[in-house]
């Protein structure tokens, strides 16, 4: 598991567009504090759970994180960063409450803290330029903040600067070569750059100094299924599982391995697996996602009501309607309605975007929702409005957003292969070869656009069988 993947909170499917409308989403949630004198509390007792919560976080413990947090909050109920802690692991509305009560009492606190305060609020009111220059103050004034050189590197990738966060992850190594997470944030920065060797090399040292711990093996897995090499994938996940059978990220990314390696039936059972142990509702519905969209790319329309109706039990939030919207759209495409899927999504739209407008404080950030200009691409699609299906789909390929995680590469990924097998079919067959080229320098084999390449590959031999039958022709005609 990476920090860019939780720094973010945009994780998978429909809820990628839920993610892209929070204000900057949550800011990282890591803290450093060695000391008693880092954190401002009136209780040891409290001290000692919030520092086994960051030893729990350091794991990507994420349930024991929460409660330990929870407990220092409860010893001491003005324990600031305990609260800003929990609320990076809490559901939204929770999240906001304890950010504004930590800012309460900015006062009382060290200034790093008040930095750390001050960085949080920012993700609720303020710009990316106001985060920056907090996040950037802080790392210059505490150097060996483990957690403001993690948001500085996030913030440069989000940017499509690898080379400036490798830089940043490697100063900490400078100071203390002993930090084991760098080397699996290094491990996923060469990654998301198609290094895989590197990325390996990065990671492995992660688990020698951790073998013990769930998340080496995990972060192995995940950058192995992602780039193609499944059956190392599922082997180092079912490790983590082994470690700790309640980490839900190596469940997902289980189900991640089995879609790429073409068992969408195993791949729906794992996401299903994860959904149970998530932490919050809104990473559930990321996992309910995850079953959609293999359901409806496997024509398994049980799998997609199943998860429906999973969605409908969540308790209500601001955003269950757009939930509601997406999952009324996805069934709709998994039981052949693809123009109820449009009409849907023609409606939605406006709404996604009025709470963009309300949310964005990220003046370079587009309004861009890929999940529903892929749902609508095939609702089209499936209706023979081939030319609009292209339209929405090249959007996706060249989106105006950078993707900062595997997910968002994932988008561009499959919006490529399903370009192309529309362009093939139109006579653009360079063009459509071309995509897949892209595509596969960085995974050759992902199953679920297996389908697209073959029409790729089909158009490609009839182009030459006609060729070829026009070649014989004109012999022919030459005797």
């Amino acid at each position: 598991m990476s920090r860019m993947g939780i720094k973010s909170r945009r994780a998978v499917a429909l809820v990628t567009v839920l993610f892209l409308l929070v204000a900057g989403g949550v800011l990282a949630l890591y803290l450093t504090s060695t000391s008693r004198r880092e954190v401002t509390t009136s209780s040891s007792a409290a001290y000692d759970a919030y520092r086994s919560g960051v030893d729990n976080l350091r794991r990507f413990y994420t349930k024991e994180a929460r409660v330990d947090f929870a407990r220092a909050l409860s010893l001491d109920p003005n324990f600031a960063m305990a609260m800003l802690r929990l609320a990076g692991l809490s559901n939204q509305d929770q999240y906001k409450s304890l950010v504004e009560r930590a800012s309460k009492l900015r006062g009382r606190l060290n200034e790093r803290e008040r930095l750390w305060v001050d960085l949080y609020m920012t993700g609720e009111k303020g710009s990316r330029e106001e985060r920056l220059k907090i996040a950037k103050e802080l790392h210059e004034k505490y150097p060996d903040d483990i957690d403001a050189a993690h948001w500085l590197a996030g913030d440069e990738m989000a940017q499509g600067r690898t080379d400036e966060a490798i830089r940043i992850m490697m100063g900490l190594l400078a100071q203390d070569p002993n930090i084991a997470d760098v080397y699996n944030q290094c491990g996923y920065y060469y990654a998301f750059r198609g290094e895989y060797e590197k990325a390996v090399e990065n990671v492995k040292k992660y688990q020698f100094m951790a073998p013990d711990q769930a998340n080496p093996w995990d972060s192995l897995g995940e950058i192995q299924a992602y780039m193609g090499h499944y059956d190392e994938a599922i082997a180092n996940l079912n490790k983590a599982l082994s470690l700790k059978p309640d980490f839900f990220e190596s469940h997902y990314h289980l189900g991640v391995a089995y879609e790429g390696k073409g068992l969408p039936d195993k791949a729906i059972e794992q996401y299903l697996a994860a959904a149970q142990e998530a932490l919050t509702d809104g990473k559930r519905m990321d996992l309910y996602a995850s079953v959609m969209r293999t359901g409806i790319v496997s024509e398994n329309a049980a799998a997609v009501r199943d998860a429906a109706r999973r969605v409908a039990q969540l308790p209500k939030n601001k955003d269950s309607e757009v939930w509601n919207a997406f999952t009324e759209s996805a069934l709709d495409l998994a039981e052949g309605r693809p123009a109820g899927a449009e009409k849907r999504l023609a409606e939605l739209r406006p709404r996604l975007l009025e709470q963009f407008t309300k949310d964005n404080r990220d003046p370079e950030r587009k309004p861009f929702f890929p999940v529903w200009n892929g749902l609508m691409a095939l609702a089209k699609a499936r209706q023979g409005k081939i030319d609009e299906a292209i339209a929405l789909y090249e959007q996706n390929v060249n989106p105006p957003n950078r993707a900062d995680a595997f997910e968002g590469r994932r988008s561009i990924f499959e919006a490529r292969a399903r370009l192309a097998a529309l362009l093939a079919k139109k006579g653009d067959l360079d063009r459509a070869e071309k995509l897949l080229a892209e595509n596969k320098a960085w995974n050759p084999s992902w199953a679920p656009t297996r389908p697209a390449e073959l029409v790729v590959e089909q158009a490609r031999r009839d182009k030459v069988l006609a060729a070829a039958a026009a070649d014989n022709g004109d012999r022919k005609g030459a005797r």
